[in-house]
């Protein structure tokens, strides 16, 4: 298992899709690097599992439940389960999602 993670290294942003690249699955928890060009969107959705967001770099907006969350660079959002959540990026996003792990071995 890689202990170490050049995250500058890991970002890259496309004007045609969200990059979304798995960093990490660990017992309990996996980590995701999310990049969402300026405009991009994950509409508000329901989810099963705990998440927090850490942004690295850009402004956005998190929707958790109904409240919109205006987020930048250093901002920490809490999305419990069974919550609506979104990400709508207005200049180019960058941000850590840290999950429950929802593996099938987690589940019971």
């Amino acid at each position: 298992m890689n202990n170490m993670f050049e995250l500058a290294k890991l970002i890259e942003f496309s004007s045609n899709r969200i990059i979304k690249k798995d960093i990490l699955e660990a017992n309990g928890f996996n980590l995701a690097l999310i990049c969402l060009d300026s405009g991009q969107v994950i509409p508000p959705h329901m989810e099963g599992y705990d998440a927090v967001f850490y942004v690295l770099d850009g402004e956005g907006i998190i929707t958790v439940g109904k409240e919109e969350h205006s987020v930048s660079e250093g901002s920490l959002v809490l999305s419990p389960k069974q919550e609506r959540r979104g990400i709508r990026s207005i200049k180019r996003l960058c941000l850590l999602g840290i999950r429950e792990n929802v593996t099938e071995k987690s589940s019971g």
